[in-house]
């Protein structure tokens, strides 16, 4: 059974472990998981700070709460907490315009990420010898997001315990799914997202002369051109084209299962299927818990690069 840590600003903790109402959201498409939670409790709770979420000892959230409900009923109290995870203090800060001229993630967790609490990460620690500007208005996630896109090629993360995570390694584990448990199965080709090939301009002095083209795309009949001006853009490259292409034949072949009870994974590790042999990567987790019962989402998709 999962318990529920809730800590309120003082520093005071409860530990409650049967919710009435669960909803839990975890997306590729979204930086920080989103967790409602509502308890009956005994009497009203001080501001709370942050939700952790524990199976047993293993910590699977860990977030910082944005709404608190405290609804008084013919039945009693019932509290209801909205939190967001860790990628939520670099989603809310602003981050101070300015121009890198050499940059590594060292410098980045030294200037941006550190004095938010977040001071350890995962991935490369080179120095790139290339400018890099972060921009009026950007937040602490886009200068991060805008680094991996550039730079690193990968999709930047923060786990459960606050490590950044600019790697695009997999944890290794993989979750298996038998059809006993499966209520339904969902399964979309969507062409539309493919590209067959993006004309890139490198150089300020040339056209689009440059081709990138797509294999997998071609080899399904799609005729899709797109262009891309690296030559203009301080944050993109030539090998942005080979990102892009390779994120649409990802996103091709995807599956949506409704499975019953809760299924405990995490998004970007690898989904087994029985009876199938796909690669299929976990994309978005949809956890509920209602008076009808506890079901997991999982939405994935075809690995194919």
């Amino acid at each position: 059974m999962l318990r529920y840590i809730l800590k309120d600003i003082y520093g005071n903790e409860t530990a409650l472990k049967k919710p009435l109402k669960v909803s839990f959201v975890s997306s590729e498409d979204a930086p920080a998981d989103r967790l409602t939670a509502a308890f009956a409790v005994k009497e009203v709770f001080q501001p709370l700070m942050s939700v952790e979420v524990l199976d047993r000892t293993e910590r699977i959230f860990f977030g910082y709460v944005d709404t608190q409900t405290d609804e008084q009923t013919v039945n009693g109290i019932i509290l209801t907490v909205s939190a967001r995870s860790l990628a939520c203090v670099l989603l809310d800060n602003e981050a101070l315009p300015q121009t890198y001229c050499m940059i590594s993630m060292r410098d980045l967790m030294e200037r941006h990420f550190a004095p938010l609490g977040l001071t350890h990460f995962k991935g490369t620690n080179k120095t790139f010898d290339d400018e890099f500007i972060v921009s009026k208005g950007m937040s602490e996630w886009a200068v991060l997001s805008e680094f991996c896109k550039k730079f690193t090629g990968t999709s930047p993360k923060i786990d459960r315990n606050g490590v950044i995570d600019i790697s695009g390694e997999s944890d290794g584990k993989a979750v298996y799914i038998s059809s006993d448990r499966c209520i339904s199965k969902k399964h979309t080709l969507k062409r539309h997202l493919l590209i067959s090939d993006i004309m890139v301009r490198a150089e300020t002095s040339n056209g689009y002369v440059m081709p990138f083209e797509d294999d997998f795309a071609n080899s399904l009949g799609i005729k899709k051109r797109r262009y891309l001006n690296a030559a203009d853009s301080k944050n993109l490259s030539p090998l942005s084209a080979v990102r892009i292409l390779e994120n649409a034949d990802n996103h091709y072949e995807q599956v949506f299962l409704n499975v019953s009870g809760c299924v405990i994974c995490t998004v970007g590790t690898e989904l087994i299927l029985d009876n199938e042999d796909k690669k299929y990567i976990i994309k978005e987790i949809q956890y509920s818990l209602s008076d009808r019962g506890e079901h997991t989402g999982i939405y994935a998709e075809v690995k194919y690069i």
